[in-house]
């Protein structure tokens, strides 16, 4: 299976959000934006590509982040010595940083920074964001735009979302097109119905191509699937 990078729909809606937020706003205008949907949906490979092609700066949050670690955590990042400085003086720096250089700032899995006792984590962000207004993208799971409407001071500043939907047709059809062997409409049509995920179907497409050439197959039907066994792998 060839490794090229696939345009889904969704990258192209991310690709535009940055793109709007990073050239298209003059002055002081507010530069959060948020992206969010359910798991599977294929955020993983596309921040990872937006994040090279915008010079952005990603980060993925874990559950040992405080407002203090993440205010490090941003200046190592930003190749910012941390040695013999001030909680002030740091921040003063990542501000003097950004505002001459600026660099977009991805801040993925950011459910749990929701819960009341962690949100300081945002709010740190919020800050930087307000002095330099330098881009934020903030993105988690689907639940993640109504929760942060419950912090209007957060929620406000954001001016751009995207919503990440589930894997269509198309961008199944744009990835199966990588494979060695050819994957007919059925079996492209049941991945959408059952598995619209395009990590797991990467996982079947390696197996399929795998179970063809030790079967002598060039092309593999749903039919064919079944009888490979291939599927059967993943239950």
């Amino acid at each position: 299976m060839k490794e090229t990078f696939i345009k889904t729909s969704n990258y192209t809606k991310m690709f535009e959000l940055l793109s709007i937020l990073v050239d298209d706003l003059e002055g002081n205008a507010e530069r959060m934006g948020l992206i969010y949907g359910e798991y599977g949906t294929g955020k993983t490979f596309p921040l990872e590509r937006i994040t090279v092609e915008f010079n952005a700066v990603l980060l993925r949050q874990n559950q040992t982040w405080t407002k203090s670690s993440t205010q490090k955590i941003l200046a190592k990042e930003l190749d910012i010595s941390l040695t013999g400085k001030s909680t002030t003086e740091v921040f003063d720096e990542i501000v003097n940083s950004l505002m001459f250089n600026p660099r977009p700032i991805i801040v993925d899995e950011i459910d749990d920074l929701l819960k009341s006792d962690r949100f300081s984590v945002l709010e740190f962000f919020r800050d930087v964001h307000d002095v330099t207004k330098n881009v934020f993208i903030m993105v988690g799971m689907e639940s993640c735009n109504s929760r942060l409407k419950n912090h209007p001071h957060f929620y406000s500043r954001i001016v751009e979302k995207v919503k990440f939907n589930k894997i269509g047709l198309e961008d199944i059809k744009k990835f199966v097109l990588q494979s060695e062997v050819k994957i007919k409409d059925d079996l492209i049509d049941f991945f959408l119905n059952k598995y619209p995920n395009l990590r797991r179907i990467k996982v079947f497409i390696l197996r399929i191509e795998k179970w063809c050439d030790a079967n002598g197959f060039e092309e593999i039907d749903l039919k064919t699937f079944r009888k490979s066994g291939v599927e059967k792998d993943d239950n």
